[in-house]
């Protein structure tokens, strides 16, 4: 099967020397793109490559912001008609409205920036990639309520499953909840345990086509 992945959070620009960001680096995405690469799929990376070491074995787009992201990505899935598709990437709800070229001055005693949000691609991804299986990630602070927001979540992206995280459940280790259309729910306890889970998602869709 013909397989992208995305992954690793997506930059916006504050001037030409800062940025917003989060927290997470792409690497539990780069485990399941090797995962399903190890088990014969074609698979394309889409990631943020400034926390990740070189990368072998696999097809990598790279970005750093969210712009950049958005453009490859358009681009790629004009290009490209793939079976299924991980959106693991941790895409910026907000962007500077308006950015400061340069550098702002350092000894300014306050500084308020506007964020304005920015387009939810996953929707995009829909519209452009009717037949794929679409594959989404949902994050939220607490568990309490995680799968029907995450399930709703699928509704208005008209996704196939939700990979449902709650940030607490990312501290120590990995934790999650793969959620499906039917509001079927199958919990996951590692990286391991969500790769092998996608894999399989991604190996029954291989075996009804």
């Amino acid at each position: 099967m013909k397989v992208l992945v995305t992954a690793g959070a997506t930059w916006v620009k504050v001037d030409d020397v800062r940025i917003l960001t989060n927290k997470f680096t792409g690497k539990t995405g780069l485990y399941v793109a090797q995962q399903l690469k190890e088990r014969g799929h074609s698979v394309t990376l889409l990631i943020n490559d400034h926390c990740i070491e070189k990368i072998k074995g696999l097809k990598v787009i790279s970005y750093r912001y969210f712009d950049d992201f958005k453009s490859v990505l358009m681009r790629n899935l004009a290009k490209n008609r793939y079976d299924a598709i991980i959106h693991m990437a941790a895409v910026s709800d907000y962007k500077v409205k308006n950015v400061k070229k340069g550098k702002i001055p350092s000894y300014q005693k306050k500084l308020a920036l506007q964020l304005v949000p920015t387009e939810k691609l996953v929707k995009i991804i829909r519209r452009l990639c009717r037949q794929a299986l679409l594959i989404q990630f949902k994050l939220e602070v607490k568990r309490k309520g995680l799968i029907e927001d995450a399930y709703q979540n699928l509704k208005e992206n008209n996704s196939d499953f939700v990979v449902a995280n709650a940030l607490k459940d990312l501290v120590s280790g990995y934790k999650g909840f793969i959620v499906s259309r039917e509001k079927h729910v199958i919990p996951v306890n590692s990286k391991v345990s969500l790769a092998n889970n996608l894999c399989k998602l991604i190996t029954l869709l291989s075996g009804s086509k």
